[in-house]
């Protein structure tokens, strides 16, 4: 079933038990075969992030509680490949002009 269909063990576990087998989840996945990755997914990823690392940006948006119990929100955004923080943002009352402006 799992090579066949592609199942995984929560699949598999529910499906014998339907068929009215008792028998735990982790006793499935313990049986079932390992599926190796293939090495040319990790090669086609390192290249990925080797070749285009200097144009990924990661946003982060997030809120943050103070003692007098208002929020602050804060938009922080990370330059990749530099590891340097690009554009930073707190405010307590964001608005959606701001956040055009901020992209």
């Amino acid at each position: 079933m799992a090579t066949a269909n592609k199942w995984g063990a929560p699949r598999i576990h529910g499906e014998l038990i339907k068929l009215g087998y008792e028998i735990d989840e982790m006793t499935v996945s313990n049986y079932m075969p390992k599926r190796p990755t293939p090495a040319n997914t990790i090669k086609d990823w390192k290249w990925f992030l080797k070749n285009y690392s200097e144009f990924i940006y990661g946003p982060d948006f997030f809120t943050v509680p103070t003692v007098f119990f208002r929020n602050l929100y804060i938009l922080f955004i990370i330059h990749h490949k530099s590891r340097r923080d690009r554009s930073r943002s707190v405010l307590e009352f964001p608005t959606i002009t701001w956040r055009w402006q901020v992209f």
